[in-house]
């Protein structure tokens, strides 16, 4: 069992638990363990772990070691053959959230603050008596450090935490833990931006947006979007000027667009600002698009860097369809349900100066999917934080859907699909273009039916929307 702290010295401790059920592994080439070179012993070995989720940006991967009464065993074995690989840098122990189960990892780095009158000298100089090295300093806080420990400090890095944070100079300090981040998405005509009829029945339950546009339609503002990757080639985005600094945090680059898979975040993109020059419009059509690709793991510090990076280049919203693993919304015993994932102090203090220093000065508007669990937004510790905008998701007929998350941290609702059969079809917004998105193609519709799709929803959909919205208010 270990233990950390957000919030400082007098912040809320949490406690993790030492899993016998789970083996992380990490590579040197990056690859997964099935894609690399391997022993005759160390495939049969692999072959018999399942994987549970992956970190490509770190090559890191968690498995499990198969039935409880198993599994302590199998793992151990694994641990030992598998670190006699060539192209394994690490195998060994998993972390796990105590109710849930749910694996939780760290990286042997950490994130300082030190108190804002402290002398940077005395801060360097405490990091070096901790045998830290500053891998950079960051920018969003005073005398606040990302570090790293020598490899192969393990779990003592939670030890050398609690002793840093009783220094005085210190004012937050916790390791980099990460977790499977999820993007927001549930189930797979325009009926939410207006007042539609389809297949005879008049759908009245929209945002009624074409409204506000005589009046405003975006111009003059930029939405940043945080998520898996942007087809910034797309005939929607692909109009002059309308891609604003575009970046890779992850793979620190300014090229985000989609990897395999990525097909999340043209969707959001599209719910928010798309041109309606051919096929789908954004509820702020007029307004920017700031592409940010992160698809490292929640609670890294490149989370946090990807809110700096919006703000100090000129976004004026944020949205955010991402966070932790919901539980099944069609079933109420899962643990998941109970899954509480607190907000580190290296992602609240970089959201704090943005919503302080953006809009030169007046504050970046953020808004976060509240999540599709059918359960309590208020365990999630970043759609719940006071200074973002959670948003939930309604339906055609004007009601919660019935997987959208609930409780006294959502602030307001945006029509999206439901998890039942209903009126509608799911949102109909932007697709990665041809064959590698979520629609290839082959409709009645033709070849261009393939760049957009309808089968869009969840709080993922909802929370770009009420950012176009933001946007047409700004």
């Amino acid at each position: 069992m270990v233990k950390f702290r957000y919030g400082g010295k007098r912040g809320k401790t949490h406690t993790l638990t030492k899993s016998d059920e789970f083996l992380v592994v990490r590579t040197h080439s990056r690859n997964t363990l099935r894609a690399t070179r391997l022993s005759k012993a160390g495939r049969r070995m692999v072959e018999q772990l399942e994987p549970v989720v992956r970190f490509p940006a770190a090559g890191v991967e968690v498995f499990r070691c198969g039935p409880a009464r198993q599994a302590r065993a199998r793992r151990n074995r694994a641990r030992t053959l598998l670190n006699k690989e060539a192209d394994c840098r690490f195998a060994g122990r998993v972390l796990a959230e105590r109710k849930s189960g749910r694996p939780v990892l760290y990286t042997e780095n950490f994130f300082v603050k030190f108190q804002d009158d402290a002398r940077p000298s005395a801060c360097k100089k405490l990091l070096r008596n901790f045998k830290l090295e500053i891998k950079r300093e960051l920018s969003y806080a005073r005398n606040a450090y990302f570090v790293s420990s020598p490899e192969g400090t393990g779990s003592r890095i939670f030890k050398i935490g609690e002793r840093l944070l009783r220094e005085k100079l210190v004012e937050f300090c916790h390791p980099e833990l990460v977790r499977e981040v999820r993007r927001r998405a549930a189930f797979p005509e325009q009926w939410h931006l207006k007042r539609t009829t389809i297949d005879g029945q008049v759908i009245n339950e929209s945002a009624r947006v074409e409204g506000a546009w005589p009046q405003s339609d975006g111009e003059g503002t930029v939405i940043a979007v945080i998520d898996d990757g942007f087809d910034l080639d797309h005939e929607e985005f692909a109009s002059s000027g309308k891609i604003v600094a575009p970046r890779d945090v992850s793979e620190n680059s300014s090229n985000p667009r989609p990897h395999e898979g990525d097909n999340h975040g043209t969707a959001c993109a599209g719910v928010a600002c798309a041109d309606g020059r051919f096929g789908a419009s954004g509820v702020a059509p007029k307004a920017r698009l700031m592409p940010i690709r992160c698809v490292s793991a929640l609670g890294s510090q490149d989370e946090a860097d990807a809110f700096i990076w919006a703000a100090e280049h000129g976004a004026d919203v944020i949205s955010c369809s991402w966070g932790p693993e919901d539980g099944d919304w069609s079933d109420p015993g899962d643990p998941l349900h109970d899954y509480v994932v607190p907000l580190p102090d290296s992602t609240r203090l970089a959201i704090d100066w943005v919503v302080r220093n953006g809009r030169n000065g007046k504050g970046c508007v953020i808004t976060w999917a509240a999540g599709n669990g059918d359960e309590s937004v208020d365990h999630d510790g970043y759609a719940s934080y006071e200074k973002v905008i959670a948003v939930a998701a309604c339906t055609d007929r004007g009601k919660r859907s019935v997987y959208s998350d609930y409780g006294n941290a959502v602030w307001c609702a945006f029509p999206s699909d439901d998890g039942y059969p209903s009126r509608t079809p799911g949102i109909w917004t932007t697709d990665r273009s041809g064959h590698e998105g979520d629609n290839p193609g082959w409709t009645s519709l033709g070849d261009a039916a393939g760049n957009y799709t309808n089968w869009f929803g969840g709080t993922s959909s909802a929370c770009p929307g009420v950012a176009g919205v933001a946007a047409l208010i700004l």
